[in-house]
């Protein structure tokens, strides 16, 4: 058989062709700049509320007719008496309604003018000026100013009373003995309308008290 001739056939390389991708810029997508519109928010002028003040008054409030009239100057002996005497009806019961609005009455009252004096001394004190050229003058200045002091002194432990005897009226103890339990009497609460005892248990405590203190 004849030889076949082995002639080395050499495959060609074919170099791959080169795909040259066109580089293709992006357009430059322009955004137009929209300039924001301005909102003049109007400005509204508040509405003025107008309330309506209500006037403080300093003075003392209004007073029922059984209550003691006000006194420019405080005195113990003249408000006590300027209290106007409850009219007692004929088989009324005691300490009803009526007589308690006509204690509460005097005791807010007296309450009220006890405070004034408490505030006009406070005041004094803070505005105290003891610089006198003289040593007399300002010895009775000191001596005057004392005796006050002892007076707003025993006023506030007889304010502290009055609101005690305000305590006992809403709790329905007020105008009862403390001692015996007996009712004090419309009268004695009027001329004294801090009383906790009656006249004859008084009496008996004012006795003891000079005997044991002679």
């Amino acid at each position: 058989m004849p030889k076949k001739s082995s002639k080395n056939t050499k495959a060609k390389k074919v170099a791959p062709k080169k795909v040259t991708a066109k580089k293709v810029a992006p357009k430059k997508v322009t955004a137009k700049k929209v300039a924001p519109k301005k909102v003049t928010a109007k400005k509204v002028a508040p509405k003025k509320v107008t309330t309506k003040k209500n006037k403080v008054k300093t003075s003392a409030p209004k007073r029922a007719s059984s209550k003691a009239t006000p006194l420019k100057k405080y005195e113990e002996a003249q408000f006590l008496a300027s209290i106007k005497p409850y009219a007692l009806k004929k088989n009324e019961n005691y300490m009803n309604a009526k007589q308690k609005k006509h204690f509460i009455a005097i005791l807010d009252s007296w309450a009220y003018q006890l405070q004034i004096e408490q505030d006009r001394t406070a005041d004094k004190i803070q505005k105290n000026v003891t610089n006198f050229p003289d040593e007399s003058d300002r010895a009775t200045h000191e001596e005057e100013f004392t005796l006050e002091l002892r007076t707003r002194e025993r006023e506030r432990k007889l304010l502290s009373k009055i609101n005690e005897s305000i305590d006992d009226l809403k709790s329905n103890n007020y105008g009862y003995c403390a001692s015996c339990g007996i009712e004090i009497g419309i009268r004695r609460l009027e001329a004294r309308p801090t009383a906790t005892r009656c006249i004859d248990c008084k009496t008996i405590e004012e006795i003891h008290e000079r005997q044991q203190y002679g």
